[in-house]
């Protein structure tokens, strides 16, 4: 009956064990990253009260016959299955969907592992577990700026440092991509044109170069030795010139050669029709005049206001387009810089940049030869050397020029109207804002001049046997002899989950499992304390006996 008191302590004991956990299990129902425990039992050695024995020809075997001493807690085991996402507005809150853990460091440089993501950052702007002060670490080199980026970690040094509201450099433009339509209506540039208001005939038709003045029909009295003709006007430029030659020998010809003579940036010519043409040598406006006239005290006359001379085309540039739009040099600064599309021939343009004074100075400020094909599609822009699809600057205070190429190849030349957006990739200075996080548990800095910066890679812990884990408190584990060493990697590679930002794991704890433990452990502890019960009661009848 001592035997019975005995094993019904021990249910006791165990019993309250599994109450134990279930009341740990209840308690920690709303704590982030918790990982339910349950229990297992068993039995206890036993009392051999006899032994077995084979069996023979005469007789069969005999069992053995023991009575067992009891119960005992064989395991606690951890439940880590994955408890539900929960949506926070932590800037670094971070959960693990799957399997793996968090690394933190602590101050006495042991490591230790938490599914447990609510961190934040300390006076120093590292990245730490505020419940503890921990340190959260990573893995590689993301951060430390061996690509030639911004430097945030310290090569050597795990800690991870997000230094929020740091400068972050800009970058210079390199590349202008244009997108848009140049009007294929436009018109091209022009050279002014003078001529005559009818062709300049004799007898037989149209005048040729060999035509004396004498012979032309609009000759009303013949000249004489002696007689002068005046040829007075202006050139493209505005400044005037004049003119005489001999009236009674001279031809048509030498109005044109004598012309040409005097003329600057411009010339005429003799049409087949008997048309007087002066053309300026450049396109754009001019100021061409001319005008024929006799010599006062000439013996001949010619009625010259018949074909007197009429700009008859206006010179002008050919249409134009501006656009405009800042860009950066390298320490970060806005420099306006407008672009100038203008026609030069049916299909084709050119391009001008410029920059106001107190910026810089263009070394190359033009693009030739923006060239359509005849349904308005791009073709080709630039030509070898000064001229090309890109432009040269000097800004004021650096010393090497800056270089920007240019993108036109998605420019149309149609009959519509003008449109030109532009995109470049220089970006000014700004400050480290904010932090995303990839499902790798990379951390991107994101700052306010929109640039995005590799900050750190988180490392990941996952183990040959995570079961085996040491709790030791604050929602930390250590490892142990069998849980095997940690594994460090990237989020979602090999067995380890996917990083999710913004969100904390909540605890795996099923309230109505554990309630129905809670019924177990209670019915288990009722039951045995009912065989002490009933054993004592025995033990009672035999002191009675003895009375």
């Amino acid at each position: 009956m001592s035997r019975a008191l005995m094993t019904g302590i021990t249910g006791l004991r165990t019993h309250q064990t599994k109450l134990d956990v279930v009341a740990n299990n209840l308690a920690n129902m709303n704590t982030v990253g918790f990982k339910s425990q349950s229990t297992v039992f068993s039995d206890l050695v036993y009392n051999v009260d006899r032994s077995g024995s084979a069996s023979s020809d005469t007789a069969g075997g005999i069992n053995p016959q023991a009575i067992g001493t009891g119960v005992q807690t064989a395991q606690v085991t951890r439940n880590f299955s994955p408890g539900t996402l929960e949506t926070t507005t932590g800037d670094f809150d971070y959960a693990i969907q799957g399997e793996g853990f968090f690394t933190l460091m602590t101050p006495t440089g042991e490591p230790v592992f938490t599914r447990a993501g609510a961190f934040a950052l300390d006076d120093r702007g590292r990245l730490v577990d505020p419940a503890t002060g921990y340190l959260v670490q990573r893995i590689g080199n993301l951060g430390e700026a061996s690509d030639g980026g911004v430097q945030f970690q310290t090569e050597g040094d795990d800690t991870i440092y997000i230094p929020i509201g740091s400068a972050i450099p800009g970058t210079q433009t390199a590349n202008i991509d244009f997108t848009g339509n140049l009007p294929s209506t436009s018109s091209p540039p022009e050279a002014e044109v003078l001529s005559s208001f009818r062709g300049f005939e004799d007898g037989g038709g149209a005048a040729t170069g060999a035509t004396l003045i004498n012979d032309l029909t609009i000759n009303t009295t013949p000249y004489a030795p002696g007689d002068t003709i005046e040829l007075v006007g202006t050139n493209p430029d505005g400044s005037s010139f004049t003119a005489t030659l001999p009236a009674d020998t001279a031809t048509m010809q030498d109005v044109v050669d004598t012309l040409n003579a005097n003329l600057v940036d411009a010339a005429a010519a003799l049409q087949p029709d008997g048309t007087l043409t002066v053309t300026a040598d450049d396109t754009g406006e001019a100021l061409l005049s001319l005008t024929f006239r006799d010599v006062a005290g000439n013996t001949g006359a010619t009625n010259f206001s018949g074909n007197s001379m009429f700009v008859d085309t206006e010179g002008s540039n050919g249409d134009s387009f501006d656009v405009s739009m800042d860009m950066f040099d390298e320490r970060g600064e806005s420099h306006r810089m407008t672009f100038s599309f203008t026609k030069d021939t049916i299909n084709t343009w050119s391009v001008t940049a410029s920059i106001p004074s107190s910026s810089g100075t263009m070394i190359d400020e033009q693009v030739l030869n923006l060239t359509f094909n005849e349904d308005g599609s791009y073709a080709i822009a630039g030509i070898n050397g000064v001229g090309d699809a890109n432009i040269e600057i000097q800004i004021n205070g650096i010393t090497n020029p800056q270089t920007i190429e240019l993108d036109f190849s998605d420019i149309s030349h149609l009959a519509a109207d003008y449109t030109m957006t532009q995109v470049q990739d220089g970006i000014p200075p700004g400050a480290l804002s904010s932090v995303a996080v990839s499902t790798s548990g990379e951390l991107t800095g994101l700052a306010s001049n929109g640039r995005a910066l590799p900050l750190a890679q988180l490392a990941i812990a996952s183990f040959p046997n995570s079961a085996a884990l040491e709790a030791v408190g604050a929602n930390y584990f250590q490892k142990s002899i069998s849980s095997g060493d940690p594994a460090l990697g990237l989020g979602a590679t090999g067995s380890r989950g996917q990083i999710m930002g913004g969100q904390l794991e909540r605890s795996n704890v099923d309230i109505a499992l554990e309630f129905t433990q809670l019924i177990v452990a209670q019915r288990g502890f009722s039951a045995n304390a009912r065989t002490i019960t009933v054993a004592d009661e025995m033990l009672e009848e035999l002191t009675n006996i003895i009375r």
